[in-house]
């Protein structure tokens, strides 16, 4: 096993990693593949709007009310129009994939991870196991995926004192996948919100647009993998991913649920 600590330097004054050019593009490409899912979930809030301002302008009498009711029912309904011509924006190309060594992915992310860990004032722990074979992998959306996960976890920590925080992640070998693991020490979360942080633009964090796990769950399932998250409030969170190994047919069975089945464990 190898282990390799960042601890802060104390100078960063950066709360979010920032992301390369490239990284920007990739986290973009990402974002464009679930557009169709965001795009059905505002038009499933927006089709009993609509419905129940057409059920009241056809009951009520007062002008007043009928007035603003058409306002309703009319913004209501170009909101969906654009919505429907949103949906259909081009999608990226498939994933560029080629044989990658996470552990040497991680080991190159060094940069990353020493401004991580002084951005949140927590330490930051590789735990590399040894022997671990090559995945075909598109880099970069791992990459991205990641710092999506590190971003996730520095806000987490931000209830937790500052000499205690801590972020880990760990590869390793189970059965026919190779596993990848973030785990912080923050402030955790309840099973209901552990059943909501899929959902596109939910957060618990201010300020946060909601989508930084959208677009990991997006990159999970380009790659055939599965993730289960494990959590517990005021304590932990831990993001466990299996990546399958070529000729794997299925990861899912002792480990939970595929990512893209949205069910997760």
């Amino acid at each position: 096993m190898k282990t390799i600590e960042f601890k802060p330097d104390g100078k960063s004054t950066i709360i979010t990693p920032d992301l390369s050019s490239q990284d920007k593009a990739v986290r973009n490409e990402v974002l464009l593949e679930v557009l169709p899912l965001i795009f059905h979930k505002l038009k499933n809030k927006l089709t009993p709007i609509l419905g129940y301002t057409q059920i009241l302008m056809a009951r009520g009498s007062d002008d007043f009310a009928r007035e603003r009711l058409t306002r309703i029912e009319r913004n209501t309904a170009e909101l969906t129009d654009a919505l429907n011509v949103l949906k259909d924006y081009p999608q990226p190309a498939a994933a560029r994939r080629r044989p990658t060594a996470l552990d040497r992915l991680l080991e190159a992310m060094a940069p990353d991870w020493q401004e991580v860990a002084g951005a949140a004032r927590a330490r930051v722990i590789l735990e590399l196991a040894p022997g671990m074979p090559e995945l075909t992998l598109d880099a970069a959306q791992m990459r991205v995926l990641l710092l999506n996960l590190a971003d996730n976890a520095m806000h987490a920590l931000q209830a937790k004192a500052a000499d205690d925080r801590e972020i880990r992640i760990a590869t390793g070998m189970s059965g026919n996948a190779l596993e990848l693991r973030v785990r912080d020490n923050g402030r955790g979360m309840g099973e209901d919100e552990q059943d909501s942080i899929w959902s596109p633009f939910y957060s618990n964090f201010p300020g946060r647009a909601g989508l930084g796990l959208v677009i990991c769950e997006r990159i999970i399932a380009n790659h055939g993998a599965a993730c289960v998250v494990t959590s517990q409030a005021g304590e932990f969170s831990c993001f466990d991913i299996r990546l399958p190994l070529p000729g794997s047919e299925d990861i899912t069975p002792a480990y939970g649920k595929k990512i893209n089945d949205r069910t997760l464990s």
